[in-house]
């Protein structure tokens, strides 16, 4: 049996009001890793933090584009993730690579002893998580500062803090020798206010809800970093072999990929804006074109001169044609 790889499978545990995620993704992160040329430390925090945006996004109900976005003082100042609502990943970071060199040079352990420390990684700084479903909806954002050793903490933080809910997380990130063996994996729980009914809890129900949080959380944890990244094991059995005793239900999986939504068309509407003598100052001396290259894949766009007079011309027969509307 084909084991399915790049999801997120929803589950409940009915009697304890508790509902959790669980992702594996492969081939989209491996992509995004293959796509640049970042450091490994950076990778690893890149690989946890499309997981983590992952489970959080398959939490909402939303029509639009799911971001989670980190900006920081430290060596990998910026990390953006975008999961749009049918399962299109794409995902980027900034990174100072002299910094983060002599950052572990002058680490006792080297690399392994800061791979996934966010505080000394990324510095001080903010998480943002954002949804936007376009202009007929408000957006919605929240924010929290990176408060915590690793990103899952500082997601559970953002839980407690600004929408009183416990959650946890346990994410392993397996760092393959070339691109093509990346894999992550990923599981939250989270307690929901309220009984299985949605009736407030009498003290004797809280503290029973309480043993049945405590132990939910005590179970996920003792999955091991093997069974969160092993293809072979297919999300069901991993959540059985965890939960079987809490009686788990699962829903129908969320199935994911890479894909950018670049596009010269998209380019070409921001560089309308320009005037035409700045479009030309803008280019290149060695190429003689404009060159935009997208950050989140890589791919590079050139506008030579004639491209440039084109544009700007249909821009203005366009502009023309909306007055005389």
């Amino acid at each position: 049996m084909q084991v399915a790889v790049d999801f997120c499978q929803p589950f409940t545990l009915d009697h304890s009001n508790i509902r959790g995620r669980f992702a594996r993704l492969g081939p989209s992160v491996q992509t995004i890793v293959g796509q640049h040329n970042y450091p490994a430390l950076a990778n690893d925090l890149l690989a946890e933090i499309v997981a983590l945006a992952v489970l959080l996004s398959s939490a909402l109900k939303y029509e639009g584009l799911f971001t989670l976005q980190t900006s920081s003082d430290g060596p990998i100042s910026m990390m953006v993730v975008d999961v749009d609502s049918d399962g299109n990943i794409r995902a980027c970071l900034r990174v100072d690579e002299d910094r983060l060199n002599a950052m572990i040079a002058a680490e006792d352990g080297g690399e392994d002893a800061l791979r996934g420390k966010v505080h000394k990684l990324m510095g001080h700084g903010h998480i943002a998580f954002t949804v936007d479903q376009g202009d007929d909806h408000e957006r919605y954002q929240g924010i929290v500062s990176l408060e915590g050793e690793t990103l899952s903490e500082c997601a559970e933080s953002y839980f407690k803090q600004s929408e009183q809910l416990e959650t946890a997380f346990k994410m392993e990130v397996h760092r393959g020798e070339t691109d093509r063996e990346w894999w992550v994996g990923g599981m939250f729980v989270q307690r929901l206010p309220g009984s299985a009914s949605g009736d407030a809890l009498t003290p004797e129900e809280d503290a029973e809800w309480q043993d049945n949080w405590n132990r939910a959380k005590i179970l996920m944890a003792s999955a091991t970093a093997t069974e969160l990244v092993d293809i072979s094991l297919s999300a069901h059995d991993l959540i059985w072999r965890l939960f079987h005793d809490e009686e788990p239900r699962v829903f129908d999986q969320d199935h994911l990929q890479f894909k950018c939504r670049c596009s010269r068309h998209k380019i070409e509407g921001a560089l309308a804006s320009y005037p035409l003598e700045d479009l030309l100052d803008m280019r290149e001396a060695h190429t003689g074109e404009v060159g935009v290259t997208c950050q989140f894949c890589n791919t590079h766009y050139g506008f030579n001169e004639a491209d440039l007079r084109t544009l700007k011309a249909d821009n203005a027969a366009e502009d023309a044609a909306g007055s005389n509307a």
